[in-house]
């Protein structure tokens, strides 16, 4: 109804942004929508009907608010590099997904604001904030990883563990999942299928595997023969180009910092790249990555040459993909 009324305000609400639509208005009555977690849905259904207004703008603004509380948790997590990570999160080539009705800048928000707590060390703070993000996507269930790695760590619970030591880490633990245990409750008592965010996968094509997990090689295996086959002349293999190298410039990243990051980050850094391999397909990651920039950007270079050549670049490409995107192409 939007597309036919105004093109140019739909094209925000493309793809996923329609399911979460749907998801606030209607909640899940449609099979296939229980692959979207309820955390964003839920804010735009409650905004939308406090305010008295229509679910798309809401969508919109709840994007754009979380989007800029990100901006600010930034400069208290990284004072010095503040402006760089900004600008790295800003024109990410696929950075136009922060303004659509996507979970991103809400995911991010949320992530960015557990590792601030983290850093304070308010673990059940923490543990609050875990368990939204764990309502809001699958890799938010990583946030209790990092959570459960840092107090393991930092209290040395692998030397000598008190019971209540370990009353208190399970209590944490059930915290910070507690919205991923409470959706997978609710799609047990629903539709009798605690798994079914899994299992409704394929039917969003992508070449996504619910029913077995595909090791890693075998997805570098599969796109190096699609970049031997498929006709380099089309969109798709672009896509598979930009999926590849995204996806193995980031894993570069994280092995080439390895020892700048504490073990909960990197728990958490290096889980959520590799999930999404897992289903056999990159195909989203380069939207993926945008919610672990803010860790992978900060030392990346201090050459203000090389800073000025990826911002032009990175600008030009971002123009780029977002015609793509306006033009119906499925970009990640």
């Amino acid at each position: 109804m939007v597309q036919a009324q105004d093109p140019a305000r739909a094209m925000w609400g493309y793809f996923d942004g329609t399911h979460y639509l749907r998801l606030a208005e209607f909640g899940y009555v449609d099979v296939g929508t229980q692959a979207f977690f309820p955390l964003y849905p839920a804010f735009i259904s409650i905004f939308g009907r406090l305010l008295h207004l229509s679910y798309f703008p809401v969508a919109i603004a709840v994007s754009l608010v979380t989007l800029t509380l990100s901006l600010v948790v930034i400069a208290y997590l990284w004072p010095r590099s503040r402006w760089w990570v900004t600008m790295v999160i800003l024109l990410f080539p696929t950075a136009f997904y922060w303004g659509t009705i996507y979970t991103e800048s809400l995911f991010l928000f949320l992530s960015l604001l557990f590792f601030l707590l983290l850093k304070r060390k308010s673990y059940w703070a923490a543990a609050v904030v875990a368990g939204l993000s764990s309502a809001t996507r699958l890799v938010g269930v990583f946030l209790a990883l990092a959570l459960i790695v840092e107090v393991v760590t930092k209290r040395r619970l692998w030397r000598s563990a008190k019971p209540s030591d370990v009353v208190y880490l399970i209590f944490i633990s059930l915290l910070s999942l507690s919205g991923f245990l409470f959706y997978m409750a609710f799609l047990n008592f629903r539709f009798g299928d605690p798994l079914m965010f899994l299992h409704v996968q394929t039917l969003f094509g992508a070449e996504r595997s619910s029913d077995r997990l595909i090791l890693l090689p075998q997805v570098l295996y599969r796109y190096l023969q699609m970049i031997l086959t498929v006709d380099p002349t089309t969109w798709v293999y672009q896509k598979i180009w930009l999926e590849i190298i995204t996806f193995l410039g980031a894993l570069a990243l994280l092995f080439t910092q390895f020892r700048r990051h504490s073990a909960a980050l990197l728990a958490y850094l290096l889980a959520s790249l590799l999930l999404p391999t897992l289903t056999g397909t990159l195909s989203s990651v380069p939207r993926y990555v945008l919610v672990l920039l803010p860790y992978l950007s900060v030392p990346i270079t201090a050459n203000k040459w090389a800073r000025y050549g990826w911002v032009v670049f990175s600008t030009g490409f971002l123009i780029y993909l977002f015609r793509q995107y306006v033009g119906g192409a499925f970009v990640a």
